[in-house]
């Protein structure tokens, strides 16, 4: 199948999210009037944006495995956090894809965390991101060890698929500074299937980036402030490999899953990967 070129990502302008600051209305539409569908895009894969400012967003990411059969359980996590902040390229599309994402305050955590300790999630890995403004950097999901076909489905609703070589499936975030919030930021993500780059010579780093493929219907944008945080899952289980989601969150080879408080022995199942990512610092 003939490969299919992203259309970019046509993510809109957030609005003030819960918990950061606001602009005044005047303000707020003198900043975001008039903006085309190229300033939101992904940049050329020849021109990426030299950093501009040495301010970075320290976001803390944790992975948790949670056994397949308990999916469902997520409906009350989500129950407890909010959409609103959150905006998409097209949200059939990314539900479509599996996605599913919540935004939620500190006074929520330990919350959340306990609902899914109880409905068995388990961390895996606890990883800190610094996002330099204007820049890009890359949370590593899955590796693609061979060349293969991945279908998805297109911010049309068209199920399409990309053939890819060799190299990663990864989220990749960018940050971008909000004029009239100081101590927020922008952030932009979205999954990238991109190789592993080891090149320092930017000629090289950007001959690497032309093989890239941006799946711009399961991207996501929202304002985050410290304390803020996302918790992204797949929708439903569905134990396949072969599409965006299900290389993006299912682990059907299973996982070990242990509860010590209980006498039951560990049992091994097919499990789902979710994701929080939280906003632990931003240094302007």
């Amino acid at each position: 199948m003939a490969r299919y070129s992203c259309v970019g990502i046509l993510i809109l302008c957030l609005v003030g999210a819960p918990g950061c600051q606001t602009a005044p209305e005047e303000e707020e539409k003198a900043i975001w009037e008039g903006v085309r569908i190229a300033d939101l895009a992904p940049p050329p894969h020849d021109r990426l944006p030299r950093p501009r400012f040495l301010a970075t967003v320290t976001i803390e990411v944790r992975a948790l495995d949670l056994p397949a059969d308990n999916i469902e359980r997520l409906d009350d996590v989500w129950s407890i956090l909010s959409a609103n902040p959150i905006r998409m390229t097209s949200y059939n599309a990314f539900t479509e894809n599996c996605f599913r994402i919540r935004y939620g305050r500190m006074d929520v955590w330990e919350q959340v965390q306990q609902m899914l300790s109880d409905a068995g999630a388990q961390g895996t890995s606890r990883t800190l991101l610094a996002v330099t403004d204007n820049d890009i950097t890359d949370l590593p999901i899955t590796n693609v060890p061979v060349g293969r076909r991945i279908a998805f489905v297109g911010t049309n609703l068209s199920k399409e698929s990309v053939d890819v070589g060799p190299g990663i499936l990864a989220l990749r975030l960018r940050s971008e500074q909000i004029p009239w919030a100081r101590g927020a930021r922008k952030i932009i993500a979205y999954p990238v299937h991109t190789v592993s780059v080891a090149h320092t010579i930017p000629e090289l780093a950007a001959r690497a980036r032309q093989r890239e493929f941006y799946f711009a219907p399961a991207a996501f944008a929202l304002q985050m402030a410290p304390g803020d945080f996302v918790l992204l899952a797949p929708d439903e289980y569905t134990g396949d490999r072969a599409s965006l989601g299900g290389l993006f969150f299912n682990r059907p080879e299973g996982t070990m899953f242990f509860d010590p408080d209980k006498p039951k022995p560990p049992e091994h199942k097919p499990a789902v990967r979710v994701y929080i990512l939280m906003c632990t610092r931003i240094g302007d």
